[in-house]
Formats: structure tokens, C-alpha cells, sequence
């Protein structure tokens, strides 16, 4: 037997886990003012939690928007965004250089559902906005957009593109490279923002998650998309998320400084071929970046001057970053 009186505290600086999936009303009236959304209490465990309704109100609020959502991943958040506004015979227009299972979902998974993706390929920007031009037709309902890409740090003119939108087309911003520090996506006209909190937002490299945020209706819609499918993180995974944002604005201070300092040493290097980087006057779109970016983060992307192997080799001779699949983190990867 327990006492259905539950009584805690709640002066605790550092909020709690709730570790559950299971909520309880007091009576028959709760729960309706619960259903008609009087009051605010947990429902079950697919639906809602405490620890990461924290999480979202402070992501929406780095991003400037109404509201937002969790994920299990970054991937999760596109997918379940994607899915929620495009039905069949739908067209999705999305960057083409772009995070490989970015193009894998659009590509080859979206297609079984009757929805085409079209790529257009940003490293040149007149050719971008030629396709766009091309592209955007009446079935057109989502433009995706990965800005900065990974991992050449490609931009688009996201203002020219939102500008040409109609009504009905959502423009879908993915500012994983750049977080909220960077660059505020809702500042030239981003519908929903989408991060892969795994990397910079959480910045330990001890957790998978991903976020979106935007209108209050637009996030509601994708809520209820989220509710059936369960695509929901854990508490223990939402704590940590909540951790690493509280120190996020030092930490992207540090490595957008760090990351300038490598870029230009690697540039300055006669070993090495080319440089991405949106800070240096050579990037391709350095002139976007003025517009749109407030510092370039810390990721450095660049070619040697050499093959395969002389390549091979230098990477296995590097002491310092550990090789893997991560940025963000407080270790250097490459």
C-alpha cells in the first residue's frame, strides 16, 4: 500500500530525474481538466515528462521560438518533421551537400511513402538559386535546409529563399554547425530549427538526442506525430542534455576562437590543399557568412596536399584528436 498524498520538495537548484512512465490522478475531474488541457499534469510516459519538458522551454527560448520538442536523436527530429508535414505525391526540395543520412532518408527512404526529394547542390550559390528556381513548383510543401553543411560548411541565402516561399511552403532550417551562438535561424525567416543535440548543445559526447523548435502550432502538429510513433528520449538523457546547455555559450565562445586559430594555421601550411572554414576570405561562401553568421564554430574542414595513402598516414600519426564520428565535444576529433 502506498499513501496516494504524495508530498515533495521543491527547492532543489538542480531539478531531478524523473524516472518514470507512469503519472496518477487524484480523482475522475483531474483528468478531464487534464484532457482539456486546464491543467498541466503527466499522462503516460510517451507522452510527457517532466525532465524534459525543462529542456524543451529552454531550447525554444535559445532559438527565439513558441515551443519545442526532444528527440532520441538528430535524425529522429528530421525524420519525424519531415513525416509529420508531407504526404504522397508531396515534393521536398533539400540541400544536396548535406549529412550522407540526410540524403540517405530523402533519397531512398521518403520514396517508398510516394514523397520526391529533390537535392539542389549549394556549393555554388548562383547554381543553387538557378535550381531552386527550376524546382519550386505548386507540389513543393518543405524546403530542408542543413546550414552550415556538413561538413564542408556550405550556406545558402536562407532570407532570398523564404522570400520566394509561398503560405503553404514550410522552410526547415537544420543549425547543427551553428547553434543558436552563431546564428538565429528565426531571424531570416526559419519555419522550425532543427538540432542534433548530440553534438555542440549537449557538448560532453555521453548522450544521443536532437531538438525542434517553432510556432506553437507547427510544434503541436509534430507532437502528435511524435506521440504514436514514440520517437522520445529517456530522463536520464534529458538530464544531461539540460547539463551541457547551461555551459554552451563558453564553450562555442572557446571554440569558435579555437576553430579560427586552427583554420588558419591550416591554411597558412603548404601541405594543405584547401580550407573550409566560413571565417577565411577563401571559403566560397565567406560573403554569406558575413550575412548570416555571428562566429563559425569549431569544426575545421580541410584536403591535403597528397594521396590516399600519405593521407592514411598522416591521420594515424596525429597524437592529440581521437578519430571518430562526434564534434562538439570537449575532445578533439577528427
Amino acid at each position: 500500500m502506498t499513501n496516494k498524498k504524495k508530498t515533495s520538495y521543491s527547492n532543489s537548484l538542480i531539478s531531478p530525474i524523473y524516472q518514470t512512465a507512469t503519472y496518477y490522478f487524484q480523482d475522475t475531474a483531474k483528468i478531464i481538466k487534464q484532457h482539456e488541457q486546464e491543467i498541466k499534469l503527466g499522462r503516460y510516459g510517451r507522452y510527457d515528462n517532466p525532465s524534459w519538458l525543462e529542456v524543451e522551454e529552454k531550447v525554444a527560448a535559445l532559438d527565439k521560438m513558441e515551443n519545442a520538442l526532444i528527440f532520441p536523436s538528430g535524425m529522429s527530429a528530421i525524420t519525424t518533421s519531415l513525416l509529420t508535414f508531407l504526404g504522397q505525391d508531396d515534393k521536398l526540395l533539400y540541400t544536396g551537400l548535406t549529412y550522407r543520412n540526410i540524403r540517405k532518408l530523402c533519397m531512398e527512404m521518403l520514396s517508398k511513402i510516394g514523397i520526391t526529394a529533390v537535392p539542389l547542390y549549394q556549393s555554388d550559390t548562383k547554381q543553387f538559386e538557378d535550381q531552386f528556381k527550376a524546382h519550386y513548383s505548386e507540389d513543393v510543401r518543405l524546403v530542408f535546409i542543413e546550414m552550415p553543411s556538413n561538413p564542408h560548411l556550405y550556406l545558402v541565402d536562407i532570407a532570398m529563399i523564404k522570400e520566394q516561399l509561398r503560405d503553404d511552403t514550410l522552410l526547415i532550417v537544420d543549425s547543427t554547425l551553428s547553434t543558436p551562438i552563431n546564428l538565429q535561424q528565426v531571424d531570416f525567416g526559419a519555419d522550425l530549427i532543427i538540432h542534433s543535440a548530440t553534438k555542440y548543445m549537449a557538448g560532453h559526447g555521453d548522450i544521443l538526442a536532437g531538438t525542434v523548435s517553432g510556432s506553437a502550432d507547427l510544434i503541436e502538429q509534430i507532437r502528435n506525430y511524435r506521440n504514436v510513433t514514440g520517437a522520445i528520449v529517456d530522463p536520464n538523457t534529458a538530464f544531461f542534455l539540460n547539463r551541457g546547455m547551461k555551459t554552451l555559450p563558453l564553450r562555442m565562445n572557446h571554440l569558435n576562437e579555437v576553430g579560427l586559430k586552427l583554420a588558419g594555421y591550416l591554411e597558412a601550411h603548404d601541405k594543405v590543399r584547401q580550407v573550409y572554414y566560413t571565417a577565411l576570405p577563401s571559403h566560397p561562401h565567406h560573403a554569406l557568412a558575413k550575412k548570416y553568421l555571428t562566429d563559425h564554430g569549431g569544426v575545421v574542414s580541410f584536403e591535403l596536399e597528397a594521396g590516399e595513402k600519405e593521407t592514411t598516414l598522416f591521420v594515424d600519426a596525429l597524437q592529440i584528436p581521437f578519430m571518430g564520428t562526434n564534434f562538439g565535444l570537449a575532445d578533439s576529433m577528427i
